[in-house]
């Protein structure tokens, strides 16, 4: 009985979490993102690439100049933070104009033999850090080198908390209550001595 009575205390206490996790209480966005990755964010992740390509393909088939313009654009229109850095981790404020970069994680990520994508959540806000491998049209602006990198780009986009709240975290804490349910109702009915008692009856 004692193995039963701490799967049942066991159960309740994670039941009782995955419950309280369907309304607006800690642990909050950031504290689970590392465990689980809502929809919502692969989305806001969908248009960081969406813009990065944007970017790389003005760049490369127009004017450099075009390509900070588009930045400057998406900046003011959706209110998102996206700063440019090379490869040695500088921020690079628009063509020809380069200032020595201060981001840890930029400047951690260009010193990596395999730097991928990284993404954070803080407060009300989605971080992002992509980096830029090398292509072919690059060797046009940029010299070759043996060093994959050519730069990075980071965003910080403002999310909508309420959708988070009110939808797909409400949908998913359900279904985890109601499974782990089940199983605190099967293991508040098994009887671990009632196959023993039967063993010793047959005999």
């Amino acid at each position: 009985m004692i193995i039963k009575r701490v799967l049942i205390i066991l159960f309740a206490v994670v039941w009782a979490v995955s419950f309280i996790q369907i309304f607006s209480v800690p642990p909050y966005i950031g504290d689970i993102f590392a465990i689980y990755k809502s929809g919502y964010f692969k989305e806001l992740e969908r248009n960081m690439y969406v813009i990065t390509d944007s970017f790389l393909q003005i760049k490369t088939m127009s004017k450099a100049e075009y390509a900070w313009i588009y930045l400057n654009d998406v900046r003011t229109r959706f209110n998102i933070k996206i700063d440019v850095y090379d490869a040695q981790g500088n921020l690079v404020k628009a063509p020809g104009i380069v200032e020595m970069g201060n981001n840890s994680a930029v400047i951690n990520m260009c010193s990596d033999i395999n730097p991928q994508p990284q993404f954070t959540v803080t407060g009300r806000l989605y971080n992002g850090i992509i980096p830029v491998y090398r292509k072919s049209e690059c060797n046009f602006c940029h010299q070759p080198l043996h060093k994959p990198l050519i730069g990075v780009i980071t965003y910080s986009i403002p999310f909508d908390g309420y959708i988070y709240y009110t939808s797909e975290r409400i949908i998913l804490f359900t279904i985890i209550t109601f499974a782990i349910s089940i199983v605190l109702f099967v293991v508040i009915r098994w009887n671990p001595y009632k196959d023993i008692d039967e063993l010793f009856d047959k005999k």
